[in-house]
């Protein structure tokens, strides 16, 4: 598998959503980033081998700034939790475009 869909599978990183490859190639998406050629080339690869030490190390970093701008576009709704307190409420879904929560409908 890709290193999006391993990164996307490590415990933690399941509200994560999977930002498209041809918005992460996409060079107006990159400006202002730091420039990590060879990370990205790790990101981008179709096949990846955790099992490797050939990563560069900032494939996260990277990610997380990429994902960042995905999410703040209109297209993507965020998870969000109303309370901090564990068990307290169920996670629920922002919507940029409506400025509203709704109830997750994955649970």
């Amino acid at each position: 598998s890709s290193w999006i869909s391993w990164f996307l599978g490590i415990k933690g990183n399941e509200y994560l959503c999977r930002v498209p490859i041809d918005y992460i190639q996409e060079t107006f998406n990159q400006m202002g980033l730091e420039d990590f050629t060879d990370t990205l080339q790790v990101i981008l690869n179709p096949v990846f081998d955790s099992s490797l030490d050939w990563v560069v190390g900032d494939e996260e970093k990277w990610y997380g700034m990429i994902h960042d701008r995905f999410i703040m576009s209109e297209r993507k709704a965020l998870p969000v939790g109303p309370s901090d307190v564990w068990v307290k409420s169920n996670v629920k879904i922002f919507c940029p475009r409506c400025n509203d929560t709704q109830p997750d409908q994955r649970h």
